[in-house]
């Protein structure tokens, strides 16, 4: 269940009323195979499943029948769904007193990668990394959302048919319209988020990017937010810090990320374009093309998957 260090306050969570047990290997709405609960986050519920009918896996996501946000995910999913990077939408039904959307699922956690690592992915497909989400977020964004949740967990990572190496996004119990009203904008203690979302503010294009760039750093090992960083410090005071120096909390092979840092916050004052985003991205370390494929070991047996 969401903790209450993840935010101070959400008006659009509706915690999942008791829900009767649902067991693996049940089949609901005669289609969706469960193959296992994995937890509650944000007010919804989540399994596992497999569509029966074309034999794929699927996330069932299960919402309190009052939630407001239902209609959000199924408006975002149909606009944006099947964008490179941006799960399908599948279907919509009512069962066991909860609402529940099904999309497709593939793919390997950017958390559980780096949880699987000794020393941090390489500068080269850190920055590959970061340009793909980069082309997601600005897809959404065109389409008129924000994501708002962006973090390791978020992220997933599947082999294409071809052999590269795909990144996607798999969650948006946070995601919004642009330009929503103040009173649907949490407030965010997640290390991921920007000072401005931090204090409170208005989400705004600006701070998806940003959370990217801190997504960057932890492919770098450079964990300024965490909790055990300056545990005398409150999560506001870790975003003030950074954000009044960011090169004091990098290492000499990061400062290019701090560069990136800066300069998207100078976008914040003007109207961002989605150009000066991926031109920034672009050229955040000189000669390099990050649009190169991503470099990476995957063991398909035991489904282990190493970034270089």
């Amino acid at each position: 269940m969401l903790s209450k260090s993840w935010c101070l306050k959400n008006r659009d969570i509706r915690l999942p009323k008791k829900m009767s047990y649902v067991q693996n290997g049940a089949v609901l709405n005669d289609r969706y195979k469960i193959d296992n609960y994995v937890g509650d986050w944000n007010g919804e519920r989540f399994f596992y499943a497999r569509d029966l009918q074309v034999d794929k896996p699927v996330i069932l996501k299960a919402f309190d029948p009052e939630d407001p946000r239902i209609d959000a995910h199924i408006e975002l999913f149909k606009e944006c769904g099947g964008l490179q990077g941006i799960p399908t939408f599948v279907d919509h039904f009512t069962t066991l007193g909860s609402e529940f959307i099904a999309h497709s699922h593939t793919g390997i956690r950017l958390q559980g990668i780096l949880n699987d690592r000794l020393f941090h992915i390489s500068k080269e497909n850190t920055i590959r990394i970061g340009y793909r989400l980069f082309r997601i977020i600005q897809s959404t964004h065109l389409k008129g959302f924000l994501h708002r949740d962006i973090r390791p967990l978020t992220i997933m990572f599947d082999v294409a048919q071809n052999g590269e190496l795909c990144v996607n996004l798999s969650y948006f119990g946070h995601a919004t319209r642009i330009y929503a009203p103040s009173l649907n904008n949490p407030v965010f203690l997640q290390p991921f988020h920007s000072l401005n979302v931090t204090r409170g503010e208005i989400y705004t294009r600006i701070d998806d990017y940003l959370s990217i760039v801190f997504v960057m750093l932890t492919c770098q090992t450079v964990n300024p937010f965490h909790f055990n960083t300056n545990r005398h410090l409150t999560a506001l005071e870790k975003k003030e810090n950074f954000h009044a120096n960011p090169y004091a909390a990098l290492t000499p092979e990061t400062m290019w990320l701090g560069d990136l840092y800066l300069q998207l916050e100078e976008m914040r004052a003007d109207r961002i374009s989605h150009l000066q985003a991926m031109t920034a991205v672009r050229r955040a370390i000189p000669g390099f093309d990050p649009q190169s494929a991503i470099t990476y070991h995957y063991d398909a047996e035991n489904g282990h998957l190493l970034i270089d």
